[in-house]
């Protein structure tokens, strides 16, 4: 199983609240030395950037919109209707999907990013609704919302993990040891709520916006294969080769129905 570490702020906001985390089995912090990482150089005079563009092709779902209604403060939250992110399409583009270097950097040693993965729960939704994190990255949960959420997440891989951030600026901030795409993360208080976190064994990756359109760089010449994952369709992948300095274009397209 994966290790992670737990750090944050915020306060039990009631009795009843605090019990409803205790029965959805809140998971404890453990205690582990920081990592001394020695990274692998990446010559800047030599590397490149692949350049991906995910696709879909098919007929294109319509989003529903989220039922808030038995939460009043989410509702109130919204003046429009909140459509579900789950399948985002525009002119044949896909977005919220995660994009990574999968194979071709084993022997890589990589130095994990200073800077934390913010994921905040605004408006009783995710944002963002996907999100990458490198392995041993800070991943921090926030609480920008005046309704108490519970962050509950769904690995297959590394420890699962649930607790509850009840005030407006709680927050909770994780590290993962093991790689996984990607991770569902939800909240038990609003069902609505579902987001991803996808851990990566390198720091190549990114999520997609409405452009479908991501660029990986700078990238050590070599051998890749380069994996695109999304929450409905699944994972495809393309092998490449990036030659010293040089630039790839690769498009992965997910078929659907029709």
């Amino acid at each position: 199983m994966g290790r992670y570490k737990i750090r944050g702020t915020g306060e039990w906001r009631c009795v009843l609240l605090g019990m409803l985390a205790l029965l959805l089995g809140c998971s404890q912090p453990s205690s582990t030395p920081t990592k001394t990482v020695v990274p692998t150089p990446v010559d800047p005079a030599t590397a490149g950037k692949i350049q991906v563009d995910v696709r879909y092709s098919g007929i294109v779902p319509t989003p529903k919109p989220l039922d808030m209604r038995s939460a009043a403060l989410c509702a109130a939250s919204h003046a429009e209707p909140v459509k579900a992110e789950s399948f985002l399409v525009q002119d044949g583009h896909l977005a919220n999907a995660v994009v990574w270097i999968k194979t071709g950097l084993e022997g890589w040693v990589f130095a994990p990013p200073s800077a934390p993965v913010v994921i905040d729960q605004k408006g009783c939704t995710y944002q963002p609704h996907v999100a990458t994190a490198m392995v041993d990255q800070s991943v921090e949960f926030v609480n920008s919302d005046r309704e108490a959420h519970n962050v509950h997440g769904h690995p297959d891989v590394v420890t699962a993990w649930n607790f509850l951030l009840s005030q407006p600026g709680a927050s909770r901030t994780l590290t993962f040891d093991k790689p996984e795409v990607a991770i569902p993360v939800g909240c038990d208080i609003h069902p609505w709520m579902r987001g991803y976190l996808a851990i990566t064994p390198n720091p190549y990756a990114a999520v997609t916006p409405l452009s479908g359109a991501v660029t990986l760089s700078p990238v050590p010449p070599g051998k890749y294969v380069i994996a695109a994952w999304h929450e409905t369709l699944g994972t495809t992948e393309q092998s490449v080769t990036l030659e010293p300095s040089g630039s790839v274009n690769v498009q992965l397209t997910f078929a659907g129905n029709g």
